[in-house]
């Protein structure tokens, strides 16, 4: 029992004052990164409305940097050679490289995102079968927040290889809206039906490019109008909704149906055939 106290003391007068050293140095090294990470994050976003996506790319790459390298200097502290912290460093380098190959390819993809900027955050955009608006840019995800409330996280590496729409990088946009309405409609009481509901909504609807309501196809029972105008990009949706129901309502005042394609049963009823058939062959 003696020898063993013996043992622990020993160890702690010699190793183990490096140890708890290299342990201290390490915790106080996390402190400050973090410390120089928040003062960081407070002088890039000092200025207001300035886009965001850079700026947290950059800091997630020195955090991963600084905190490399406190690591790489515990090694020293602890009595690692450089030359075998090379080696570690190599070995370990393949095996993360083996092994999180898509992981590399997101952080390459993410460079990418930030430096083509095909969207920043605060921007409502879609790729593939996701939309929604941009939370963050990090060097491997991107986070969008949906329509209905969900954080969607997705690795930047789909998001390249994807076709990508970005609904709010230009100032306005076209609204579309589908009329269908019956062949025997009067086009003339149409066309003014449509122009009183658009004046209603005037001072949010620009005049340039003018508003149109157009023929669009013939369809199997109706025809289809779609009428165009452009809005800002900001109010779209509340124009897009309150056009949609004003139309409906007006056009229900002016009598004019709102048609949907019918179709027409014709059921043959070849039943009787039959009977007729069978006492033909009777009679005979």
């Amino acid at each position: 029992m003696n020898e063993f106290l013996k043992s622990i003391k020993d160890y702690f007068l010699s190793g183990g004052v490096d140890l708890v050293r290299g342990i201290t140095i390490i915790l106080a090294g996390f402190m400050i990164i973090r410390l120089f990470i928040r003062f960081l994050k407070r002088n890039l976003y000092k200025k207001k409305n300035v886009d965001k996506t850079l700026p947290n790319f950059i800091i997630s790459l020195v955090n991963i940097a600084l905190i490399g390298i406190l690591v790489i200097y515990a090694l020293v502290l602890l009595g690692v050679t450089p030359d075998s912290i090379v080696t570690i460093f190599s070995v370990f380098s393949l095996g993360v490289s083996l092994a999180l190959q898509d992981t590399i390819t997101s952080l390459a993809n993410g460079i990418i995102i930030v430096v083509t900027k095909p969207f920043v955050e605060g921007e409502y955009v879609s790729f593939s079968d996701t939309e929604g608006t941009v939370v963050s840019i990090s060097m491997f995800n991107t986070v969008l927040k949906t329509f209905d409330g969900m954080m969607v996280t997705i690795p930047n590496s789909t998001i390249t290889s994807e076709n990508v729409k970005n609904y709010s990088r230009l100032p306005t946009r076209r609204i579309d809206i589908l009329i269908p309405v019956g062949y025997g409609t009067d086009i003339s009481l149409l066309h003014s039906v449509i122009d009183g509901v658009l004046a209603t909504t005037q001072e949010k609807i620009l005049s340039e490019p003018a508003p149109q309501l157009v023929l669009k196809d013939y369809g199997d029972s109706n025809l289809n109008y779609s009428l165009r105008v452009w809005v800002s990009t900001e109010i779209y949706w509340d124009i897009y909704f309150a056009l949609t129901e004003k139309i409906l309502l007006a056009l229900r005042e002016a009598n004019i149906s709102i048609d949907y394609n019918q179709y027409d049963v014709h059921i043959k009823d070849d039943s009787r055939e039959e009977i007729i058939v069978k006492k033909e062959d009777k009679h005979e």
